[in-house]
């Protein structure tokens, strides 16, 4: 390996205080190793060499949770090349053998040090910072969210219908696609992605009996779902029923988020009617 000085920089740092703390303490644990390499390893105790690898391994039992918890936060399009990455420093550090390393100190600590310095050059100055980008980006989009004005629920979507498990059902205040619906998920989140497992077949099986109501007062000849993120502020599926005498029938619905609200009769008529079948 080529001579590398675990020295910390001003511009390795992410922006993040946490993620910056961690990556410090890596080069520190660097910088130990190499101070013995100087020496030789002359005089070396036991202790000092138990404490690198304690600390090798408590580095990458809590920065690699730290990273992981905020990849999944931000639904990171390379969480599973990341925790590959991590999986494989974790069983190199796990599977260190310390009296090996007693036996022949400067052989195994120089093993050490150049994976420490692989971690540093082809992970931490290259893909952490590419994370740790994306989740300051993700936080100012949050905090933006976040103080944003909120519209009232009703004005964006239609009037309030029903309540399930994890949505409410509204009747869209376009009824162009007689009966149609849109369900939005209770609480504060905008991403499919982000639902636990239990999260999205409760969030399914809401939008089922919604659609199954739209069944039985219309007999559609079809039912067309769009999941949204990018209108409005909350997780939606519109679920809007087709007719082929419409005319529109196989045609990709448009939601319009500006849209108005139908024929005052025709819509109160509609609503009647779905609210007793919800």
């Amino acid at each position: 390996m080529f001579d590398f000085k675990f020295d910390w920089a001003k511009s390795m740092e992410t922006g993040i205080e946490d993620v910056d703390t961690q990556h410090k303490q890596l080069f520190k644990i660097g910088r130990d190793i190499e101070q013995l390499l100087r020496i030789q390893c002359i005089g070396v105790t036991d202790k000092q060499l138990l404490d690198i690898v304690c600390e090798l391994r408590d580095f990458t039992g809590y920065h690699f949770y730290v990273e992981e918890r905020m990849m999944e936060e931000m639904c990171y399009a390379r969480i599973t090349e990341h925790k590959k990455f991590h999986k494989r420093c974790s069983d190199f550090i796990m599977n260190l053998d310390l009296p090996k390393i007693k036996e022949e100190p400067v052989k195994q600590l120089q093993k050490i040090r150049d994976e420490v310095q692989e971690w540093i050059m082809n992970h931490v100055l290259s893909e952490d910072c590419n994370m740790t980008t994306a989740y300051k980006k993700y936080q100012k989009e949050e905090e933006e969210r976040a103080n944003k004005v909120e519209i009232p629920v009703e004005e964006k979507y239609g009037r309030f219908l029903k309540e399930y498990d994890v949505v409410k059902i509204y009747l869209y205040k376009n009824q162009d696609h007689k009966g149609h619906l849109v369900a939005v998920f209770k609480e504060a989140t905008k991403e499919l992605c982000r639902l636990s497992a239990l999260e999205r077949n409760l969030y399914f099986a809401d939008v089922a009996k919604a659609a199954n109501a739209i069944k039985k007062c219309y007999k559609p000849d079809a039912i067309c779902y769009m999941d949204l993120e990018d209108i409005g502020d909350e997780l939606v599926s519109h679920i809007i029923p087709k007719y082929k005498e419409d005319g529109n029938y196989g045609v990709q619905p448009v939601i319009d988020p500006d849209a108005e609200y139908s024929n005052a009769a025709r819509y109160d008529a509609i609503y009647e009617k779905l609210k007793n079948a919800l």
